[in-house]
C-alpha cells in the first residue's frame, strides 16, 4: 500500500509544473555549440531509440508514467491472493517498470540540466531540483515492492517451518 501511495504521488508531482506557466519552461535561444543529440552520450541516445516507439503520443506517454503505480497496485492485489511464486513475479515486474521510470526521469533530468546550462539558471534550481522529486518517489516505491516482496517469502517460510519445529519438539 505504502508503494502504491508512493507511486501515486511521484506521478502526480511530475504535473505540478503545469499550474504555474512559464516557470519551469527553460529554451535555449542563444546559440549551442552541439546540438541536443550531440550532447548525450552513447547510453542516453540508444535509451531514446528503445522509448521512442512507445513515447509518441501523450496518451502513451500518460500510460508510460502511470506504469509503477498500476504494476504496484496489480502487485498488492496479487500478493494479497495469490501464492509466494506467482506474488514475488508480479512484485519483480513491478519493480523492473518502476525501475525503468525512473531512469527516463533522471535522462529527462539530465536534459534539462543541459537546457539550463544553455539558457541560464536564472530562477530555474527549484525546478531543477524538482525533476528528481518523481525519480526519488519511483525509486522509493521499488524499495518499498523489494521489502515487500521479501516479506512475503519471509512469512511463507515461517509458516512452512513453523509446524516442523513444534513437531520436532514433542
Amino acid at each position: 500500500m505504502a508503494a502504491l501511495v508512493v507511486c501515486i504521488l511521484s506521478f502526480l508531482s511530475m504535473w505540478l509544473p503545469a499550474f504555474f506557466p512559464g516557470e519551469a519552461d527553460v529554451f535555449c535561444g542563444g546559440p549551442a555549440s552541439l546540438s541536443p543529440s550531440e550532447m548525450q552520450s552513447g547510453l542516453e541516445r540508444v535509451w531514446e531509440r528503445l522509448r521512442e516507439p512507445v513515447m509518441s503520443t501523450l496518451a502513451q506517454i500518460l500510460v508510460v508514467y502511470a506504469l509503477p503505480s498500476m504494476s504496484t497496485l496489480l502487485s498488492g492485489a496479487v500478493a494479497a491472493r495469490a501464492g509466494r511464486r506467482l506474488s514475488t513475479a508480479v512484485g519483480a515486474l513491478a519493480v523492473s517498470a518502476t525501475l525503468m521510470v525512473a531512469l527516463d526521469l533522471v535522462f529527462a533530468a539530465l536534459d534539462y540540466y543541459r537546457m539550463l546550462n544553455c539558457a541560464g539558471w536564472d530562477g530555474k534550481l527549484p525546478w531543477f531540483l524538482w525533476q528528481f522529486v518523481p525519480v526519488l518517489g519511483n525509486v522509493s516505491a521499488a524499495v518499498l515492492l523489494i521489502a515487500g516482496i521479501r516479506t512475503c517469502w519471509r512469512m511463507g517460510r515461517d509458516r512452512e517451518s513453523g509446524p516442523e519445529q513444534t513437531v520436532g519438539r514433542s
